[in-house]
């Protein structure tokens, strides 16, 4: 196990990698493998780590002082892009399928920028993904907000980054590192139907493993829910148009297959995005915190 300071600097680095400064209460709860840590012992810690500096309780490291204002700067547009990603969301909440919407990314911590698309994660209900996708893409289509593959202005679009069902919460486990734990944890569920939220996070304690804190919160992750209204009569539609997935999954697949890029697809299991941030950050981390 690392010490305090070691894993504090870790913390701090991983974070200086989206030109984002850290709280002390932050940098708890995303403290990179030290578990034992209390906030008293942190607090002791963080006065007496080499290489990084504090100005208006916000930690960096030395020379990094300008990642400040960066961050209140970004704090601004992810406020418009915020607005942006609820009336979104309000179009897509009227998908019978959709159990979860949720942002991710850079956005998902208030540290979008200018020009940044907009990532949704959706959760579906079991074994209507692609159903679900199609749906959200024509809504989004027709709304004039979808991000498309090839568009060269993608500021304000949105993305529909990731696509899981309900029986498949659990992060794949060859997509479970220190990136996909940040992803995890930071996600921001905008609509949340029957607690699904705290579903996803139960399926995913591995995250632990990586942020041991993450999930030393007061409560306020799984306060709102909404229960489904009429469920009968939902599970009734569900087992008449079963086919209906069938016939989504085919003719997507076909698509993309045509265009495959970086794509992820699994049972249960869609990530898509042009381009995947994960390797390039995991091994700009690695280097940082080996030198």
């Amino acid at each position: 196990m690392p010490s305090v300071s070691s894993a504090i600097i870790k913390t701090i680095i991983y974070a200086d990698l989206f030109d984002y400064p850290l709280t002390a209460e932050e940098i708890f709860k995303r403290i990179i493998k030290c578990p034992s840590v209390s906030k008293i012992q942190l607090h002791r810690a963080l006065s007496k780590t080499k290489d990084i500096r504090e100005k208006n309780n916000f930690y960096f490291l030395k020379g990094r002082k300008n990642i400040i204002k960066i961050r209140k700067k970004r704090e601004n547009y992810s406020k418009e892009k915020l607005k942006i990603a609820k009336k979104a969301v309000n179009l897509l909440k009227y998908i019978p399928t959709v159990k979860l919407i949720g942002i991710s990314g850079n956005l998902a911590i208030n540290n979008a920028e200018k020009n940044d698309d907009i990532d949704f994660f959706i959760i579906s209900s079991a074994d209507f993904l692609w159903t679900t996708r199609l749906a959200a893409i024509l809504i989004l289509e027709l709304a004039g907000m979808r991000r498309r593959r090839d568009d060269k202005n993608i500021k304000d679009k949105i993305c529909l980054n990731m696509f899981i069902d309900e029986n498949h919460l659990a992060i794949p486990k060859k997509e479970r590192d220190l990136f996909s734990a940040h992803e995890v944890v930071q996600m921001k569920s905008l609509y949340d139907r029957e607690g699904i939220y705290n579903k996803f996070l139960q399926a995913n304690i591995w995250v632990k493993k990586y942020l041991p804190n993450a999930f030393e919160e007061d409560g306020k992750r799984f306060r709102y829910f909404l229960k489904r209204k009429n469920k009968k009569t939902f599970n009734l539609l569900v087992s008449k148009v079963n086919i209906l997935e069938k016939i989504c999954r085919f003719f997507q697949l076909y698509y993309l297959r045509k265009h495959k890029t970086r794509e992820v697809i699994k049972n249960g299991f869609v990530r898509f995005h042009p381009h995947d941030a994960r390797e390039w950050i995991l091994k700009k981390y690695s280097l940082k915190v080996t030198t």
